[in-house]
Protein backbone atom coordinates (compact mmCIF):
# COMPACT_ATOMS: atom_id res chain seq x y z
CA UNK A 1 0.00 0.00 0.00
CA UNK A 2 1.33 3.48 -1.10
CA UNK A 3 -1.50 6.14 -0.78
CA UNK A 4 -3.35 6.44 2.01
CA UNK A 5 -6.51 7.66 0.07
CA UNK A 6 -6.95 3.90 -1.16
CA UNK A 7 -7.43 2.98 2.38
CA UNK A 8 -11.11 1.98 3.04
CA UNK A 9 -11.85 2.94 6.81
CA UNK A 10 -15.67 1.99 6.36
CA UNK A 11 -14.34 -1.77 5.82
CA UNK A 12 -13.14 -3.78 9.27
CA UNK A 13 -11.11 -6.27 7.75
CA UNK A 14 -8.86 -3.26 6.67
CA UNK A 15 -6.71 -3.51 9.50
CA UNK A 16 -5.63 -7.56 8.72
CA UNK A 17 -4.99 -6.72 5.23
CA UNK A 18 -1.94 -8.10 4.26
CA UNK A 19 -0.75 -5.25 2.44
CA UNK A 20 -1.54 -3.23 5.96
CA UNK A 21 -0.43 -5.64 7.55
CA UNK A 22 3.53 -5.92 5.54
CA UNK A 23 3.49 -1.83 5.52
CA UNK A 24 1.07 -0.04 7.50
CA UNK A 25 2.06 3.51 7.23
CA UNK A 26 -0.53 4.47 4.62
CA UNK A 27 -3.16 3.43 6.96
CA UNK A 28 -1.69 5.48 9.75
CA UNK A 29 -1.55 8.48 7.73
CA UNK A 30 -5.17 7.79 7.03
CA UNK A 31 -6.22 7.37 10.40
CA UNK A 32 -4.36 11.06 11.16
CA UNK A 33 -6.35 12.48 8.21
CA UNK A 34 -9.37 11.24 8.36
CA UNK A 35 -10.39 9.47 11.66
CA UNK A 36 -7.93 10.43 14.39
CA UNK A 37 -10.16 8.35 17.21
CA UNK A 38 -11.21 5.42 14.88
CA UNK A 39 -14.06 3.47 15.78
CA UNK A 40 -13.66 -0.44 13.76
CA UNK A 41 -16.67 -1.19 12.25
CA UNK A 42 -19.34 -3.72 14.01
CA UNK A 43 -17.30 -3.35 17.71
CA UNK A 44 -16.61 -1.03 20.75
CA UNK A 45 -12.59 -0.78 19.64
CA UNK A 46 -11.69 2.45 19.01
CA UNK A 47 -8.03 3.32 17.50
CA UNK A 48 -6.52 6.30 18.94
CA UNK A 49 -3.94 8.05 15.92
CA UNK A 50 -3.26 11.32 16.91
CA UNK A 51 -0.36 12.84 19.27
CA UNK A 52 -2.77 15.03 21.23
CA UNK A 53 -5.44 12.61 21.96
CA UNK A 54 -2.69 9.27 22.85
CA UNK A 55 -1.22 12.02 25.19
CA UNK A 56 -4.58 12.75 26.67
CA UNK A 57 -6.17 9.38 26.66
CA UNK A 58 -2.87 7.95 28.95
CA UNK A 59 -3.30 10.95 30.91
CA UNK A 60 -6.65 9.48 32.22
CA UNK A 61 -6.34 5.99 33.64
CA UNK A 62 -9.13 6.26 35.59
CA UNK A 63 -11.57 5.89 32.53
CA UNK A 64 -8.94 4.38 29.78
CA UNK A 65 -7.10 1.61 32.49
CA UNK A 66 -4.15 -0.32 31.42
CA UNK A 67 -5.57 -4.10 32.29
CA UNK A 68 -5.61 -6.38 29.40
CA UNK A 69 -8.94 -7.36 28.86
CA UNK A 70 -9.29 -8.31 25.53
CA UNK A 71 -7.28 -8.62 22.16
CA UNK A 72 -8.29 -8.93 18.51
CA UNK A 73 -7.89 -11.58 16.63
CA UNK A 74 -9.00 -12.89 13.02
CA UNK A 75 -12.58 -14.16 12.64
CA UNK A 76 -12.06 -16.20 10.16
CA UNK A 77 -12.87 -14.27 7.57
CA UNK A 78 -9.77 -11.40 7.74
CA UNK A 79 -12.19 -9.00 10.12
CA UNK A 80 -11.15 -8.24 13.60
CA UNK A 81 -13.38 -10.41 16.20
CA UNK A 82 -12.80 -9.07 20.13
CA UNK A 83 -11.42 -12.35 22.51
CA UNK A 84 -11.76 -11.54 25.86
CA UNK A 85 -9.04 -13.02 28.94
CA UNK A 86 -10.02 -11.57 32.01
CA UNK A 87 -11.60 -9.06 33.76
CA UNK A 88 -10.96 -5.70 35.03
CA UNK A 89 -8.56 -5.58 38.05
CA UNK A 90 -7.67 -9.78 37.55
CA UNK A 91 -4.67 -10.03 39.33
CA UNK A 92 -2.53 -11.08 36.04
CA UNK A 93 -2.02 -7.68 35.18
CA UNK A 94 0.90 -6.60 36.74
CA UNK A 95 3.62 -3.84 35.69
CA UNK A 96 2.77 -3.14 31.45
CA UNK A 97 -1.07 -3.79 32.40
CA UNK A 98 -1.25 -2.68 35.67
CA UNK A 99 -3.02 0.47 36.69
CA UNK A 100 -2.17 2.31 39.98
CA UNK A 101 -1.79 2.01 42.77
CA UNK A 102 -0.41 -1.31 41.64
CA UNK A 103 1.62 -0.49 38.80
CA UNK A 104 3.47 2.46 41.27
CA UNK A 105 4.18 -0.36 43.47
CA UNK A 106 5.95 -2.69 40.39
CA UNK A 107 8.04 0.14 38.98
CA UNK A 108 9.67 1.28 42.00
CA UNK A 109 10.65 -2.08 42.98
CA UNK A 110 12.57 -2.09 39.38
CA UNK A 111 13.18 1.48 38.78
CA UNK A 112 16.82 1.72 40.45
CA UNK A 113 17.95 -1.45 38.43
CA UNK A 114 16.64 -0.25 35.31
CA UNK A 115 17.86 3.67 35.19
CA UNK A 116 20.04 4.83 33.03
CA UNK A 117 22.37 5.11 35.63
CA UNK A 118 21.92 1.60 36.43
CA UNK A 119 21.71 0.73 32.72
CA UNK A 120 25.13 2.31 31.85
CA UNK A 121 27.14 -0.27 34.12
CA UNK A 122 25.77 -3.25 32.00
CA UNK A 123 27.88 -2.18 28.85
CA UNK A 124 30.53 -4.43 29.79
CA UNK A 125 28.45 -6.80 29.44
CA UNK A 126 26.56 -6.31 26.70
CA UNK A 127 29.39 -5.70 24.23
CA UNK A 128 30.54 -9.48 25.65
CA UNK A 129 27.19 -10.75 24.22
CA UNK A 130 27.33 -8.57 21.14
CA UNK A 131 30.80 -9.59 20.64
CA UNK A 132 30.14 -13.43 21.13
CA UNK A 133 26.76 -13.09 18.66
CA UNK A 134 29.24 -11.00 15.87
CA UNK A 135 31.70 -13.88 15.88
CA UNK A 136 28.48 -16.79 14.79
CA UNK A 137 27.23 -14.15 12.19
CA UNK A 138 30.39 -12.94 10.65
CA UNK A 139 31.23 -16.76 10.34
CA UNK A 140 29.71 -16.74 7.04
CA UNK A 141 29.64 -14.03 4.46
CA UNK A 142 25.98 -14.97 3.79
CA UNK A 143 23.49 -15.37 6.95
CA UNK A 144 20.09 -15.02 8.77
CA UNK A 145 20.59 -12.30 11.31
CA UNK A 146 17.73 -13.04 13.64
CA UNK A 147 18.36 -16.32 15.17
CA UNK A 148 22.13 -15.44 15.87
CA UNK A 149 22.04 -11.97 16.46
CA UNK A 150 18.89 -9.40 16.16
CA UNK A 151 16.96 -12.62 18.90
CA UNK A 152 20.32 -13.65 20.47
CA UNK A 153 21.69 -10.47 21.76
CA UNK A 154 18.26 -9.37 23.47
CA UNK A 155 17.38 -12.45 24.90
CA UNK A 156 20.81 -13.13 26.44
CA UNK A 157 21.15 -9.26 27.55
CA UNK A 158 17.67 -9.65 29.47
CA UNK A 159 18.42 -13.71 30.87
CA UNK A 160 22.02 -12.30 32.25
CA UNK A 161 20.08 -8.96 33.78
CA UNK A 162 17.08 -10.88 35.44
CA UNK A 163 19.49 -13.99 36.18
CA UNK A 164 18.53 -16.70 34.32
CA UNK A 165 20.85 -19.57 32.57
CA UNK A 166 22.37 -18.79 29.40
CA UNK A 167 21.77 -22.12 28.24
CA UNK A 168 18.02 -21.77 28.21
CA UNK A 169 18.16 -18.77 25.91
CA UNK A 170 17.12 -20.09 22.53
CA UNK A 171 14.24 -21.86 23.95
CA UNK A 172 12.89 -18.79 25.95
CA UNK A 173 13.15 -16.94 22.15
CA UNK A 174 11.05 -20.18 21.15
CA UNK A 175 8.31 -19.44 23.89
CA UNK A 176 8.60 -15.69 23.75
CA UNK A 177 7.60 -15.71 19.93
CA UNK A 178 4.81 -18.43 20.32
CA UNK A 179 3.12 -16.49 23.10
CA UNK A 180 3.03 -13.09 20.52
CA UNK A 181 0.19 -15.28 18.78
CA UNK A 182 -1.90 -13.94 21.14
CA UNK A 183 -1.22 -10.03 20.40
CA UNK A 184 -0.46 -10.54 16.75
CA UNK A 185 -4.25 -10.18 16.01
CA UNK A 186 -4.20 -12.31 12.71
CA UNK A 187 -4.36 -15.67 14.19
CA UNK A 188 -7.67 -17.65 14.56
CA UNK A 189 -8.79 -19.49 17.35
CA UNK A 190 -6.41 -22.48 16.87
CA UNK A 191 -3.59 -19.81 16.91
CA UNK A 192 -5.29 -18.00 20.16
CA UNK A 193 -5.26 -21.75 21.72
CA UNK A 194 -1.13 -22.58 20.42
CA UNK A 195 -0.65 -18.81 21.99
CA UNK A 196 -2.40 -19.58 25.19
CA UNK A 197 0.20 -23.51 25.59
CA UNK A 198 3.14 -21.19 24.64
CA UNK A 199 2.26 -18.70 27.46
CA UNK A 200 1.63 -21.02 30.43
CA UNK A 201 4.76 -22.80 29.42
CA UNK A 202 6.92 -19.26 29.71
CA UNK A 203 5.02 -18.88 33.12
CA UNK A 204 5.41 -22.36 34.55
CA UNK A 205 9.23 -21.83 33.31
CA UNK A 206 9.86 -18.28 35.04
CA UNK A 207 7.50 -19.85 37.87
CA UNK A 208 10.50 -22.70 38.22
CA UNK A 209 12.85 -20.61 38.44
CA UNK A 210 11.35 -17.64 40.94
CA UNK A 211 11.23 -20.82 43.12
CA UNK A 212 14.53 -21.34 42.62
CA UNK A 213 15.95 -18.52 43.48
CA UNK A 214 13.72 -18.05 46.46
CA UNK A 215 15.25 -21.47 48.30
CA UNK A 216 18.84 -20.58 47.68
CA UNK A 217 20.67 -18.60 49.51
CA UNK A 218 20.18 -14.79 49.71
CA UNK A 219 23.36 -14.14 48.68
CA UNK A 220 23.42 -16.75 46.15
CA UNK A 221 20.67 -14.90 44.29
CA UNK A 222 21.43 -12.88 40.93
CA UNK A 223 20.09 -10.25 38.71
CA UNK A 224 16.34 -9.04 38.59
CA UNK A 225 15.67 -12.72 40.56
CA UNK A 226 17.12 -11.57 43.65
CA UNK A 227 15.14 -8.46 43.85
CA UNK A 228 12.06 -10.14 43.16
CA UNK A 229 12.86 -12.94 45.27
CA UNK A 230 14.05 -10.56 48.48
CA UNK A 231 10.16 -8.89 47.42
CA UNK A 232 8.80 -11.63 47.80
CA UNK A 233 10.09 -12.59 51.23
CA UNK A 234 9.43 -9.73 53.08
CA UNK A 235 5.78 -9.56 51.46
CA UNK A 236 6.42 -6.57 49.11
CA UNK A 237 4.87 -8.74 46.63
CA UNK A 238 3.11 -11.76 46.12
CA UNK A 239 4.52 -15.14 44.39
CA UNK A 240 2.08 -14.37 41.57
CA UNK A 241 2.63 -10.96 41.35
CA UNK A 242 6.65 -11.90 40.63
CA UNK A 243 6.12 -14.79 38.51
CA UNK A 244 4.21 -12.74 36.23
CA UNK A 245 6.69 -9.96 36.29
CA UNK A 246 9.28 -12.15 34.96
CA UNK A 247 6.90 -13.04 31.97
CA UNK A 248 6.72 -8.98 31.19
CA UNK A 249 10.27 -8.77 31.67
CA UNK A 250 11.30 -11.43 29.35
CA UNK A 251 8.95 -11.10 26.52
CA UNK A 252 9.07 -7.64 26.30
CA UNK A 253 12.54 -7.52 27.34
CA UNK A 254 13.66 -9.70 24.33
CA UNK A 255 10.68 -8.29 21.81
CA UNK A 256 11.25 -4.81 21.84
CA UNK A 257 15.16 -4.73 21.13
CA UNK A 258 14.67 -7.63 18.70
CA UNK A 259 11.99 -5.62 16.53
CA UNK A 260 14.77 -2.90 16.78
CA UNK A 261 18.24 -4.74 16.12
CA UNK A 262 16.56 -6.24 12.94
CA UNK A 263 14.92 -2.85 11.71
CA UNK A 264 17.96 -1.22 12.43
CA UNK A 265 19.86 -3.66 10.41
CA UNK A 266 17.97 -4.21 7.33
CA UNK A 267 18.37 -0.28 7.40
CA UNK A 268 21.63 -0.16 6.96
CA UNK A 269 21.98 -3.09 4.54
CA UNK A 270 20.11 -1.14 2.43
CA UNK A 271 21.65 2.13 3.19
CA UNK A 272 25.25 2.21 2.11
CA UNK A 273 25.60 6.09 2.85
CA UNK A 274 24.21 5.71 6.18
CA UNK A 275 26.29 2.80 6.65
CA UNK A 276 29.83 4.52 5.35
CA UNK A 277 28.70 7.90 7.63
CA UNK A 278 27.82 5.89 10.88
CA UNK A 279 31.49 4.17 10.64
CA UNK A 280 33.24 7.01 9.79
CA UNK A 281 31.69 9.13 13.22
CA UNK A 282 29.93 6.47 15.38
CA UNK A 283 28.96 9.27 17.83
CA UNK A 284 25.57 9.22 15.29
CA UNK A 285 24.88 6.21 15.74
CA UNK A 286 22.42 6.82 18.78
CA UNK A 287 20.42 9.64 17.13
CA UNK A 288 20.01 6.74 14.18
CA UNK A 289 18.69 4.80 16.66
CA UNK A 290 16.12 7.69 17.63
CA UNK A 291 15.43 8.06 13.98
CA UNK A 292 14.41 4.51 13.72
CA UNK A 293 12.53 4.24 16.55
CA UNK A 294 10.43 6.98 15.60
CA UNK A 295 10.26 6.14 11.66
CA UNK A 296 9.57 2.05 12.09
CA UNK A 297 9.42 1.11 16.05
CA UNK A 298 8.83 -1.87 17.26
CA UNK A 299 5.44 -2.05 19.43
CA UNK A 300 2.42 -0.89 17.05
CA UNK A 301 0.14 -0.03 19.84
CA UNK A 302 -0.90 -0.83 23.26
CA UNK A 303 -4.82 -1.47 24.87
CA UNK A 304 -6.45 -0.01 27.39
CA UNK A 305 -9.84 -1.06 28.47
CA UNK A 306 -12.56 1.85 28.92
CA UNK A 307 -14.33 1.66 32.77
CA UNK A 308 -17.13 4.02 31.83
CA UNK A 309 -18.78 5.47 28.99
CA UNK A 310 -16.83 8.61 28.07
CA UNK A 311 -15.38 10.69 25.15
CA UNK A 312 -12.11 11.23 23.37
CA UNK A 313 -11.80 13.86 20.65
CA UNK A 314 -15.40 14.46 20.56
CA UNK A 315 -16.27 10.67 19.47
CA UNK A 316 -18.21 8.90 22.60
CA UNK A 317 -16.41 5.91 24.14
CA UNK A 318 -18.74 3.15 25.07
CA UNK A 319 -17.83 1.04 28.97
CA UNK A 320 -16.22 -1.94 28.60
CA UNK A 321 -15.14 -1.00 25.30
CA UNK A 322 -11.26 -0.95 24.01
CA UNK A 323 -8.72 1.83 22.83
CA UNK A 324 -5.50 0.98 20.56
CA UNK A 325 -2.91 3.96 21.28
CA UNK A 326 -1.43 3.59 17.97
CA UNK A 327 2.21 5.08 18.99
CA UNK A 328 3.22 4.35 15.30
CA UNK A 329 0.79 5.96 13.88
CA UNK A 330 1.21 9.20 16.38
CA UNK A 331 4.89 8.89 14.78
CA UNK A 332 3.67 9.58 11.77
CA UNK A 333 3.73 13.19 10.29
CA UNK A 334 0.83 15.51 10.80
CA UNK A 335 -1.53 15.93 7.77
CA UNK A 336 -0.17 18.34 5.51
CA UNK A 337 3.20 18.26 6.69
CA UNK A 338 6.51 16.66 6.37
CA UNK A 339 8.06 16.47 9.83
CA UNK A 340 7.76 14.02 11.98
CA UNK A 341 9.01 14.87 15.21
CA UNK A 342 7.09 15.75 18.74
CA UNK A 343 9.01 17.35 21.22
CA UNK A 344 6.60 17.16 23.79
CA UNK A 345 8.23 14.14 25.66
CA UNK A 346 10.06 14.95 29.05
CA UNK A 347 10.84 11.33 29.78
CA UNK A 348 14.12 10.71 27.61
CA UNK A 349 16.00 12.01 24.45
CA UNK A 350 13.42 10.78 21.92
CA UNK A 351 10.94 12.98 20.61
CA UNK A 352 8.59 10.26 19.60
CA UNK A 353 6.05 7.39 21.00
CA UNK A 354 8.04 4.39 20.67
CA UNK A 355 8.32 3.54 23.94
CA UNK A 356 4.68 4.42 24.86
CA UNK A 357 4.13 7.66 27.25
CA UNK A 358 2.77 8.47 30.38
CA UNK A 359 3.22 6.37 33.32
CA UNK A 360 3.81 3.18 31.27
CA UNK A 361 6.44 4.80 29.62
CA UNK A 362 8.71 1.59 28.89
CA UNK A 363 11.12 1.10 31.79
CA UNK A 364 12.91 -0.95 29.97
CA UNK A 365 13.95 1.93 27.36
CA UNK A 366 17.65 2.54 28.52
CA UNK A 367 18.32 -1.02 28.22
CA UNK A 368 16.98 -1.11 24.37
CA UNK A 369 18.68 1.55 23.83
CA UNK A 370 22.27 0.37 24.68
CA UNK A 371 21.62 -2.96 23.58
CA UNK A 372 20.85 -0.93 19.94
CA UNK A 373 23.79 1.22 20.39
CA UNK A 374 26.17 -1.61 21.53
CA UNK A 375 25.07 -3.67 18.38
CA UNK A 376 25.25 -1.51 15.82
CA UNK A 377 28.71 -0.30 16.69
CA UNK A 378 30.50 -2.90 16.94
CA UNK A 379 28.69 -4.42 13.67
CA UNK A 380 29.83 -1.35 11.58
CA UNK A 381 33.48 -1.43 13.20
CA UNK A 382 33.55 -5.08 11.90
CA UNK A 383 32.17 -5.15 8.93
CA UNK A 384 33.27 -2.65 5.65
CA UNK A 385 30.01 -3.98 4.10
CA UNK A 386 26.29 -5.38 5.29
CA UNK A 387 23.94 -6.38 2.17
CA UNK A 388 20.42 -7.72 1.90
CA UNK A 389 20.99 -11.27 0.31
CA UNK A 390 19.59 -10.56 -3.27
CA UNK A 391 18.24 -14.01 -3.18
CA UNK A 392 16.36 -14.22 -0.06
CA UNK A 393 14.57 -10.89 0.72
CA UNK A 394 13.44 -10.33 4.50
CA UNK A 395 10.20 -11.12 5.82
CA UNK A 396 8.42 -9.97 8.94
CA UNK A 397 5.80 -11.53 10.78
CA UNK A 398 2.21 -10.42 10.38
CA UNK A 399 1.18 -8.30 13.15
CA UNK A 400 -1.14 -5.51 14.12
CA UNK A 401 0.82 -5.34 17.69
CA UNK A 402 4.85 -5.52 17.11
CA UNK A 403 6.80 -4.86 13.75
CA UNK A 404 9.08 -8.05 13.90
CA UNK A 405 11.53 -10.12 11.63
CA UNK A 406 10.97 -13.72 10.96
CA UNK A 407 14.19 -14.16 8.62
CA UNK A 408 17.02 -11.27 7.59
CA UNK A 409 19.08 -13.00 5.32
CA UNK A 410 22.33 -10.58 4.87
CA UNK A 411 25.50 -10.49 3.44
CA UNK A 412 28.96 -8.87 5.12
CA UNK A 413 32.57 -8.15 4.38
CA UNK A 414 34.25 -8.42 7.41
CA UNK A 415 36.26 -5.51 7.90
CA UNK A 416 40.29 -6.25 7.91
CA UNK A 417 42.20 -5.64 11.12
CA UNK A 418 44.60 -2.76 11.42
CA UNK A 419 48.16 -3.26 10.02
Amino acid sequence: MTDAGDVDLDDPGTLLRPDVLDDPRAFHDALRARAPVWKIPGQDTFVVSDPALVREAVGRPDEFSSNLTSVLHDDGNGRPAVFRMSRPGDPVNVLSTADPPIHTRHRRLLQQHLSPAAVAGLEPVVERIVDACLDQLLDDSSVDAVPIFTDAVPIRTISEVIGLPAEDADDLVRRVRETGTLLDGTAELDGLNAGAVAALELTGYVDDRLHASLAAEVSDRQGLLAVLADAVESGDLGAGEARDILVVLVSAGSETTSSLLATAVENLAIDQELQNRLRRDPSGIADAIEDMLRTDGPFQFHYRYVTGDTELGGVAIPARGRLLLMWAAANRPAPGSAATRDTSDDRGPAPHFAFGRGLHFCIGAPLARLEARVALERLLARTESIGLDPDRPPTRRPSIFIRRHDTLPVRTVTALPPA
